[in-house]
């Protein structure tokens, strides 16, 4: 299976079309959203792209193949804009025969995850791309698309059988990449 993995969209509009030509050209199976879909944040700043409804039209053109979890910056009222389930705070789903544990990333080290040996934890949150195994386990932020951190490019993630990588939303070099077997 084609995953692609996207955390904190935050309502830009822009971005939102980029990965739209991005999901109509992969043609994935599964999306998984790491939260932080429509609300810029209070310390973002308002884009000049800030449109939530845009972003929600876009992002409802795939809700059948979307899974998500809510992020810090979503509120009750997004769910009624989006036509997948975003309300959860973490989740287990299991991708390509691994178990993947799903969050946003501001609540890692709450008891809402059992992160075990041999799991990839999916985690969004500080728009900085990770792909690491430390101690049996995947660490795997794909970075932000919208407002990327620390100098790093826009980014979003691919999971493509037991491979894992970090892409740049526009062209070039893929940013990590790790074979899990």
């Amino acid at each position: 299976m084609r995953i692609l993995v996207v955390s904190d969209i935050h309502g830009r509009l822009l971005v939102a079309r980029k990965l739209e030509s991005l999901f109509d050209a992969y043609k994935p199976d599964r999306i998984i959203l790491l939260g932080d879909y429509l609300y810029n944040g209070p310390r973002n700043g308002v884009p000049s792209d800030y449109d939530p409804m845009g972003v929600a039209d876009i992002l409802n053109k795939y809700a059948p193949i979307i899974i998500g979890v809510r992020g810090n910056c979503d509120s009750r009222i997004d769910q009624t804009l989006l036509k997948f389930p975003m309300s959860e705070d973490s989740r287990v789903v299991y991708l390509n025969g691994f178990r993947c544990d799903l969050i946003h990333g501001d609540l890692v080290s709450s008891e809402l995850l059992e992160v075990q040996r041999g799991d990839i934890l999916l985690f969004g949150h500080t728009h900085v791309p990770m792909l690491k195994k430390n101690e049996g386990v995947v660490y795997f932020n794909p970075g932000s698309p919208s407002f990327p951190k620390n100098g790093n490019p826009p980014t979003y993630g691919v999971m493509e059988g037991p491979r894992l990588e970090i892409r740049p939303l526009e062209d070039g070099e893929t940013v990590a990449a790790l074979d899990l077997i």
